[in-house]
């Protein structure tokens, strides 16, 4: 089986005669020498510029970080004189305006986390108070208890019936111990 397609090949570099593909070529070529500086900016932390005019005449340019700060550089290449008339400004600006982003997002993050952790702890709580109010004496079954724990517990019901009922009543409450259904004389209710 052959190749279907030529691969790769090592193009001749001479000018291209067809117009339209000069232009093709021009667009291509220069996109991907614009990224490469975009990659050379990004990993070596350097001040580029370039500009280039089509055959038509029409600038394309691409500058980091700006065409007249590289300029300026060009014009100044020590860049003492910058310095000496207190252009280190821009470096001080540039240095807290990175460290304000930065405590910014590690506020977020710990808000993040903070709100995690409150939820959480709501639950925990949630859940503490479920367990709690699960074994308390007024919710275990009647089935297992003796007659002396029913009686306990009826006891306890009354005492607390007796120390809460005035207060519904200075409240405004209309209850009454008949309507509770409550019987204080602690006999049973066929006496």
């Amino acid at each position: 089986m052959g190749r279907k397609t030529k691969g790769k090949q090592k193009i001749e570099m001479k000018k291209v005669d067809n117009y339209g593909d000069r232009m093709i070529a021009f667009s291509k070529r220069k996109g991907g020498i614009f990224k490469k500086l975009n990659e050379l900016v990004s990993m070596c932390d350097v001040e580029v510029a370039i500009l280039v005019f089509s055959q038509a005449g029409k600038p394309y340019t691409f500058a980091f970080p700006s065409i007249n700060e590289v300029a300026a550089r060009l014009k100044n290449p020590s860049g003492q004189e910058l310095f000496a008339k207190g252009h280190t400004g821009l470096l001080v600006e540039a240095y807290k305006k990175q460290r304000i982003h930065d405590d910014i997002v590690k506020m977020e993050a710990l808000e993040e986390e903070l709100a995690l952790d409150l939820d959480k702890l709501k639950e925990v709580k949630k859940s503490r108070k479920e367990k709690k109010l699960d074994k308390m004496w007024w919710n275990i079954p009647e089935e297992g208890l003796s007659m002396k724990d029913m009686q306990r517990r009826h006891q306890a019901l009354v005492e607390l019936h007796e120390m809460f009922f005035p207060l519904m009543v200075k409240d405004g409450g209309s209850s009454s111990s008949g309507s509770l259904g409550c019987d204080h004389s602690g006999g049973s209710a066929s006496d």
